[in-house]
């Protein structure tokens, strides 16, 4: 675990650079089994739906004064799964992955969040971060056949434990 002391900031536009950086590596986009968006279209989302949206809460994860990664939480209403939850989701600079800056971030985050359900989805390949939800309480949310199908191929749903 790195003994470097992380810092969350809000996360601004002059941030996205670095983030899209950080989405579009082919193989952090992998392991987090989530597609990168083209630039126009990660910008766009953030713009509209992060960084102006009430409900999002968008941190920086810093270390040593560099942007590493972000940690997010929002409102989903379209997800049936996670009805009057919250999501969280979280991405770091592969750089950093294995020294327990997900842990840390994660740790300085929850305080930050108002009281709701919170879920997150997680790949059954991403051990790292199974390990870190599951630290935190999270534990896999039982889903019918039905709920399953309409979920891509190895994603999990977790939720943690009030």
């Amino acid at each position: 675990m790195s003994r470097e002391k992380l810092s969350l900031t809000p996360i601004t536009e002059a941030d996205l650079a670095t983030l899209f950086a950080f989405e579009s590596d082919p193989i952090a986009s992998q392991m987090a089994h989530f597609p990168a968006r083209d630039k126009a279209d990660f910008y766009l989302h953030w713009q509209q739906k992060v960084i102006s949206s009430p409900d999002a809460i968008a941190q920086g994860i810093w270390l040593q004064g560099r942007l590493i990664g972000s940690m997010l939480s929002w409102y989903n209403p379209k997800d049936s799964l996670i009805q009057n939850g919250r999501l969280i989701g979280y991405w770091i600079d592969r750089e950093y992955w294995g020294q327990g800056i997900a842990t840390q971030a994660l740790a300085l985050f929850l305080p930050l969040l108002p009281k709701a359900p919170l879920f997150a989805y997680i790949a059954a390949h991403n051990i790292g971060s199974l390990k870190v939800i599951k630290r935190y309480g999270f534990m896999p949310v039982a889903l019918t056949a039905e709920q399953t199908r309409d979920l891509p191929e190895g994603l999990g749903l977790y939720k943690k434990a009030d």
